[in-house]
């Protein structure tokens, strides 16, 4: 059968099988990617509240502590 035949017919069975598993592997590397994103974001958090946390104890040490 070919290619253009093929595409113009109604999916089969096998088709949509192969469709299936295309769109898990799809959804798969989307997942993985997401959460190497979640997990860098979570570093860059991290990292950002330490150099904070950092400069405000510099930054008292250096005028003294504050009276609230």
């Amino acid at each position: 059968m070919s290619e253009a035949k093929r595409r113009s017919a109604p999916l089969q069975g096998r088709d949509l099988i192969s469709l299936a598993q295309k769109l898990a592997r799809d959804a798969e590397r989307h997942a993985i990617l997401s959460a190497s994103l979640a997990s860098q974001a979570d570093r860059l958090m991290v990292a950002g509240l330490e150099q904070l946390n950092h400069k405000s104890q510099v930054s008292r040490h250096k005028t003294g502590p504050r009276i609230p």
